[in-house]
């Protein structure tokens, strides 16, 4: 929701404003405090409102709002830039104080008109606050909700369902004699319903129980509708309250052996308002219930089938079906018809819906392609839009907070991997997230993104060695709800340089701009996308995955850049010393930087000392084909900063501070990756206590005596979760190491240890993921037991000493993967390891023989104890290549 978002970003705002060192002063704190009070009212309206549904009134309130914390947001972030421009230069030369001297005339005019325009948002949100106070107390006395009404259901196709309708058969007819709960868990259009239509239906179920009643349980139920549908479905019809229909239901089920379906359940609260209806008597009785939400399933501690997209062929035959009935697909649309197929991405909605479509259009060639090319137009402008009104449920059943968050996703191309992480940071960066004092913001973009899998409109596609989702994908279809929906609340605007698209949708208002496609040259210079661009002077957010040299834009308050741009012949740049120097509201800049010149060896990137003036950076990440990237001793006084990457960042000493000038602690900095040589002094560790994420690469040239204070020096680091430290050549990593008990994946890599000294890895209490490259040396490894408590990933490489492993399973009691490489001299790995019950994979790659038959005997055993049925119990062993 765009009100929702809007007004979150401000509040966001003059939180950074009130907190940055040098800002606040010059505000007006009277009408900061009395914004403050207003947006935290409209948000609070806009929060308990959203829970209940909205009516046209308040939607155009909502319009409203969006308008109103919009141009608060350009007032004040227009003043701050203004205010650092101002300040920013030290020149005291006599032309300059005389510019000095004109510009303080200019200064008083402009905080005039800041003033007034702020004074005119105030009056605005005061006009909005009563007409919404006036709608809350309307809606207070209104109708009750519209609620789905009872229908039986119908038998359909179960392409691609046959095996999983086998096995809800078993589980309905099983010999379980206590009342069991089974949950059928998917994306909207996954087939659910399908799935339990057809075993409802089914002659073996209709004789198997006594009773059979089906519900449809709408977002806005009432439990009164559920239970008169079920009551409707076995002849009864009485209109008594909630308690009787309740009681009376029970009566009519006790003693019976019978299946009861609630369809399309939203809410965790619906089930429990019932369950007590539905009496647990011994006599082998289901309840299915169909969901989107995968935490529902987990709440009624049921038994899940969960359903995944159609694979190819299911995709195929489903299509056929629906496209030809019982005639086989024409030679001369084979081609076209798969390609069609392949846009569904096995979504059985979709493909039932395109099918349909097909079936009743001309069979000519000509035709399938000009469908091929424009299906999403289809399947989501239908006569009766099928598609989109059955995903959009699950959009408008969104709780406000993630509604801004889901409509991002749009902002990703199709069938793109998309990394957690940045899109966590995006959201930071644009003002989204709600903060609270418990959690960090990435913590809770963490759980907002993990709420949207569980809601099954995101998927995961790729975990990380720590359980952790590094990356997701999101349907096509779900990506056209989100652009839909986008583009009617001015969300967010799409351009397809690729596909020549009209730029009709940019206005003058919008806020986010996403280009895909295309090169960004002189000739788009000359477009009417161009022009189009330039039209847009509010534009806060700018995303382009297209190749772009330089564009003559002058979107002066960008909040969000991500481009790449190519150089010309250069080893050594100053880069973005224009940008800082105009662009001082940058949040978020991710820059790929290319340099042209085959005879470029080594390509370095420097920042300019103004860098610090970019007041509210909170994430740069520069790549490219650079070797380098030189950072100012300025960075050391940026207080928002959050995470920095690069190729390979070399980052200056910060100034020391002292009893007179104290050194600014970068409380919100969690992330350095790659930083060379990176000296972890105690002023260092002083400065950046919160740090998370930290990849060290140190150089032959790092001194004994650095290293040593490094070793020393990571444990003050109290917060860190992850930690890679490489060396380009093997160097011992000291006496006095310590490690912060935090520490959740630890890499060394040609970091010199001996066996005996894992003892100081083995007790950190919350390790999950090690990784020892290059790393240990000594014949002998004799694990401590009560060490590794915590340990699920364990990778050792190059370790060609090592011949004896003297483990057992309860050194490594939650070991769930376990991956050797080039270990030449291992005598074998241990029958006590393929004890460990939660080890399901182990990997040995240029290993020895000996270890591997070791581990060929693990698999044997095991599978003859039947520890190879399901879940963590699965063995796996793969072997790349050995001697």
């Amino acid at each position: 929701m765009a009100a929702y978002a809007a007004l979150v970003t401000l509040i966001n705002l003059m939180e950074d404003m009130q907190n940055h060192p040098r800002l606040s002063p010059s505000l007006d704190n009277k009408q900061i405090k009395s914004l403050s009070k207003k947006v935290h009212f409209l948000l609070n309206f806009i929060e308990t409102y959203n829970s209940h549904g909205g009516s046209k009134e308040a939607q155009d309130l909502e319009r409203r709002i969006v308008s109103a914390a919009q141009e608060a947001e350009d007032v004040i972030e227009s003043r701050i830039v203004n205010q650092i421009l101002g300040d920013d230069d030290g020149e005291t030369s006599p032309s300059f104080l005389l510019k000095k001297i004109k510009d303080a005339r200019k200064k008083v005019v402009e905080k005039i008109q800041y003033k007034s325009r702020l004074e005119k948002v105030l009056e605005q949100m005061d006009c909005i606050k009563k007409k919404m106070m006036k709608i809350e107390m309307k809606d207070g006395m209104r109708d009750e909700p519209v609620l789905a009404t009872s229908s039986r259901p119908r038998q359909t196709s179960m392409v691609g369902f046959e095996e999983e309708l086998i096995q809800l058969m078993d589980v309905l007819t099983s010999q379980k004699s206590t009342r069991q709960i089974i949950s059928i868990v998917g994306m909207g259009g996954a087939g659910k319903t399908t799935l339990t239509t057809n075993a409802f239906k089914n002659s073996l179920i209709e004789q198997h129980f006594d009773i059979r009643a089906w519900a449809t349980v709408s977002q806005e139920y009432s439990a009164r509708d559920i239970l008169s549908q079920l009551l409707s479905h076995l002849g009864h019809s009485r209109d008594e309250n909630d308690s009787e229909l309740g009681e009376q239901l029970y009566k009519m089920l006790l003693g019976k052996r019978y299946l009861i379906v609630l369809d399309d359940m939203w809410s965790i609260n619906a089930w429990d308002e019932i369950r007590f209806s539905l009496p647990d008597n011994g006599t082998r009785s289901r309840v299915v219930i169909t969901t989107r939400l995968s935490n529902l399933a987990s709440h009624v501690g049921s038994s899940s089938f969960v359903l995944k997209t159609l694979d190819k062929d299911e995709s195929w035959k489903l299509f056929c079906e629906k496209a030809f009935g019982e005639d086989d697909c024409p030679p001369e649309l084979l081609e076209i018809g798969k390609e069609i197929v392949e846009q569904c991405q096995g979504l059985p909605l979709s493909i039932v819906v395109i099918g349909g479509y097909l079936s009743k259009s001309s069979s000519s060639k000509e035709q399938w392609q000009h469908i091929a090319n424009d299906i999403y137009t289809i399947l989501c402008s239908g006569k009766d839009d099928q598609c989109l009104t059955i995903l959009s449920l699950s959009y408008s059943h969104l709780p406000v907070y993630l509604k801004p968050c889901f409509l991002y996703m749009g902002t990703f191309p199709e069938d793109e991997e998309i990394s957690v992480g940045e899109v966590i940071r995006l959201w930071v960066a644009e003002g989204f997230l709600k903060p609270n004092r418990v959690q960090t913001l990435e913590e809770i973009g963490e759980s907002y993104l993990k709420d949207l899998v569980d809601r099954n409109l995101i998927l995961v596609h790729s975990w990380g060695d720590n359980g952790n989702i590094l990356r997701f994908k999101i349907h096509d279809l779900v990506r056209e709800l989100c652009l839909k929906e986008a583009e009617k609340e001015k969300f967010l605007c799409v351009l397809k340089l690729l596909d020549n698209e009209t730029p009709r949708s940019i206005n003058r208002d919008q806020r986010r701009l996403v280009i895909h496609g295309g090169t960004l040259d002189e000739e788009f210079c000359k477009s009417s996308h161009f022009d189009a661009l330039k039209s847009a002077p509010l534009v806060r957010s700018l995303i382009c995955d297209a190749h772009a040299h330089s564009l003559p834009l002058e979107f002066r308050l960008l909040k969000i850049q991500a481009e790449v741009s190519e150089f010309p012949n250069a080893c050594d740049v100053y880069y973005l010393k224009g940008r800082f120097s105009q662009q001082l509201n940058l949040r978020y800049l991710h820059h790929n930087i290319y340099f042209r010149g085959s005879h470029l060896l080594f390509p370095y990137v420097n920042l300019h000392s103004s860098i610090s003036l970019v007041w509210n950076l909170q994430t740069l990440i520069l790549g490219g084909n650079f070797q380098q990237m030189m950072a100012p001793p300025e960075i050391w006084e940026m207080p928002q900063l959050r995470h920095l990457f690069g190729n390979l960042i070399r980052l200056p000493d910060p100034p020391r501070s002292n009893r007179q000038r104290h050194g600014l602690v970068l409380q919100n900095l969690q992330t350095l990756l790659k930083v060379e040589n990176f000296m972890l002094s105690d002023e260092v560790c002083k400065r950046i206590p919160n740090m998370k994420n930290v990849h060290i690469m140190y150089g032959v040239s790092f001194t004994a005596s650095g290293l040593a204070c490094c070793s020393h020096n990571l444990g003050r680091l109290r917060k860190l979760e992850s930690l890679t430290c490489a060396f380009a050549e093997e160097r011992y990593f000291g006496p006095g190491l310590t490690f912060p008990g935090s520490l959740r994946e630890l890499c060394l890599i040609r970091c010199v240890l001996g066996w005996e000294d894992l003892t100081i890895v083995g007790s950190l209490p919350f390790l999950v993921v090690l990784k020892l490259r290059f790393s240990i040396k000594g014949e002998e490894w004799n694990p401590v037991e009560g060490e590794f408590i915590c340990l699920k990933y364990l990778e050792i490489w190059c370790c060609d000493d090592l011949i004896k492993w003297n483990a057992e399973s309860f050194h490594f009691p939650v070991l769930e993967s376990l991956a050797f490489r080039r270990l030449s001299k291992l005598e074998e790995i241990p029958m006590g390891v393929g004890e460990i019950p939660t080890l399901g994979y182990i990997q040995l790659e240029e290993c020895s023989v000996a270890s591997t038959i070791s581990a060929m005997r693990i698999l044997v055993e095991q599978e003859s104890l039947g520890n190879l049925k399901c879940g963590c119990g699965n063995k796996r062993i793969t072997r790349a290549s050995g001697k």
